[in-house]
């Protein structure tokens, strides 16, 4: 037996069947992210030395729009069907993969239809064939299997580490290939088509299931569960893509480019946290008795609090080592933007797991206001941070938004929540460890 397995066996026996399988899930979440930071920091790694800094500008903006037009028509069928007491059975999950496909469809349609304003508005004919391939995406996405929900609802997350692993390996090793004959941003393009259809293949090995009849009853559940959902997506995917959408219409696209670049770094290490986020949902949902869920969530947040922070606290200061150990002299300028990015990844690990506890309480409400004021606060500082600061600025209002997004969730919090887990000690511990490499690069510079 090998050393991470006895420390395994070790901590996974003094635990109860649901927490020893959370604890395997966090696991196989934690290989998920190794294997994807090793396939996406790889291929970055080659691709940035055969494309210039304005494919990824590119392909930054048209994946911003598309993402937020995925997540503005996002009705939160895989929560709904994960939380849900019928969510297992397969007249349920047929249903749920009907009103994502004809979604898929209806989103596929409009960004391929949005394009040609776009490129008005960016002044950029270049964007104009890769916003209508990519535009395919939500279409090849929605064609996954049924069953998928199934795996996060039942914690088998090494199915999902495989999905993962799957996509990135196929999409990364595409966009290297195409990059040495396309050099431009078609190699990316090209990339991100072919993770999507390995990602449909991948879902019916994993889950080998058709899609079968329409459930009205079915169709009624889980929309009314999505609708509140939906609302909250909405304003959460203007927060979270405003400045990757609208940050080429006021900045070159090589700035553009070292704003995606940081961006695209830190990504990796916030899917990891999403991932981890979604197994403490699963684990919430599974525990029907509120205390219960109180006193998880006031373990969990101690727990990242105490040990994930100092860690990315390091990354803030390691930083511009990354960027200049990774990447030739042109991508230089990512440093700084990448340390913003670290920070704000801090203060939003936390507000996740905020977050996930409101969804599984049903307290949607409370986190779409928290996502509302984020929003209000990002525009009001936009203008002038990004006139003044360029890329630099942009992310700064990146970072005082995610700020205020956390302290809202928790302001927002239910007060009898609060009187068995503390929402705020994990937001001011968290800042805390912010704070100090913040002030530390401040006094170094």
């Amino acid at each position: 037996m090998g050393p991470l397995r006895k420390i395994y066996a070790k901590v996974a026996g003094k635990l109860k069947g649901d927490q020893r399988a959370g604890l395997a899930s966090v696991g196989w979440m934690g290989m998920s992210f190794g294997s994807t930071l090793v396939c996406k920091l790889g291929s970055n790694l080659v691709l940035t030395r055969l494309l210039a800094p304005e494919a990824f500008g590119l392909i930054g903006t048209a994946m911003a729009f598309l993402t937020l037009l995925d997540w503005l028509s996002d009705l939160g069928i895989q929560p709904a069907l994960i939380r849900h007491k019928h969510g297992t059975r397969a007249d349920w999950l047929s249903t749920g993969w009907w009103i994502s496909t004809i979604r898929g469809t209806v989103v596929s349609v409009l960004a391929a239809a949005a394009a040609f304003p776009l490129v008005e508005f960016y002044g950029r004919p270049e964007l104009l064939g890769v916003l209508l391939a990519l535009s395919s995406t939500p279409f090849l996405q929605s064609l996954r299997s049924p069953g998928m929900p199934l795996l996060r609802r039942n914690l088998k997350y090494k199915g999902v580490f495989i999905d993962e692993l799957t996509k990135t390996a196929v999409g990364s090793i595409s966009s290297v290939t195409l990059a040495f004959f396309i050099p431009s941003a078609w190699a990316i393009v090209g990339g991100i088509i072919s993770g999507s259809i390995a990602g449909i293949i991948g879902s019916y090995i994993l889950v080998p299931m058709k899609p079968g009849r329409w459930n009205i009853e079915a169709r009624k559940e889980l929309c009314s569960f999505g609708r509140a959902i939906m609302i909250n997506t909405i304003v959460m995917a203007l927060w979270l893509n405003i400045d990757r959408l609208v940050g080429l219409r006021f900045m070159s696209a090589t700035e553009m480019g070292l704003y995606t670049i940081a961006f695209n770094l830190v990504a990796v290490l916030e899917a990891l946290i999403t991932r981890t986020c979604d197994v403490h949902f699963s684990m919430l949902s599974r525990l029907q008795d509120e205390q219960a869920q109180n006193a998880w969530q006031k373990t969990v947040a101690k727990r990242v609090t105490m040990w994930l922070m100092p860690i990315l606290a390091g990354g803030i200061m390691l930083s511009q080592f990354v960027i200049d150990l990774l990447y030739d002299e042109r991508y230089a300028g990512a440093g700084i933007i990448l340390s913003i990015f670290m920070a704000r990844l801090m203060i939003r690990g936390i507000g996740q797991l905020q977050f996930q506890h409101l969804l599984a309480r049903g307290e949607v409400k409370n986190a779409t206001f928290a996502y509302a004021v984020a929003l209000a606060v990002q525009f009001s500082v936009f203008y002038p941070l990004v006139t003044n600061f360029g890329a630099v600025g942009l992310a700064i209002s990146g970072l005082i938004s995610t700020t205020v997004l956390t302290v809202s969730q928790a302001l927002f919090t239910n007060r009898e929540v609060t009187k068995t887990c503390p929402v705020m000690r994990p937001v001011i511990g968290t800042a805390a460890w912010m704070i100090v490499p913040i002030v530390a690069i401040g006094l170094m510079a």
